[in-house]
């Protein structure tokens, strides 16, 4: 959802956290280049989540197959998180690079939680 204040373009989830449309052009173009370097996301969601006064943007990724549990899947993600400091990537929102089993979102300060599907597609594989 899109929405107009001050001029200014805000997209904002279901639950109401806002993030800057120009910022989240550029968490797209991240999730973009993540699926590039690993053939196995399906999709990325984001989740905007407000902490200490500022939003933080959770980017969970779909892996098809899924990992067979969260060792394999925080290793496949510290495995994105060294391409992108080997590309030079840098992201000005602060966010955290989370994954899915089923239902269950993983993230890596240890927050686990139902995934209730009140998230923003960032980039999805065509047929997925």
């Amino acid at each position: 959802m899109v929405a107009s204040r001050r001029s200014k373009c805000y997209a904002l989830s279901m639950s109401g956290e806002i993030i800057h449309a120009e910022e989240l052009e550029k968490i797209k173009w991240l999730a973009t280049c993540l699926a590039k370097w690993d053939k196995r996301i399906g999709e990325i969601g984001a989740i905007p989540d407000a902490e200490e006064g500022e939003t933080k943007v959770n980017l969970i990724c779909q892996f098809n197959p899924e990992p067979l549990n969260d060792s394999a899947g925080f290793f496949w993600i510290a495995n994105l998180l060294t391409r992108m400091e080997f590309e030079g990537l840098k992201m000005e929102t602060p966010f955290d690079l989370g994954f899915t089993i089923g239902r269950e979102v993983f993230l890596p300060n240890g927050k686990i939680f139902r995934n209730s599907g009140d998230h923003i597609v960032l980039w999805r594989k065509h047929g997925e």
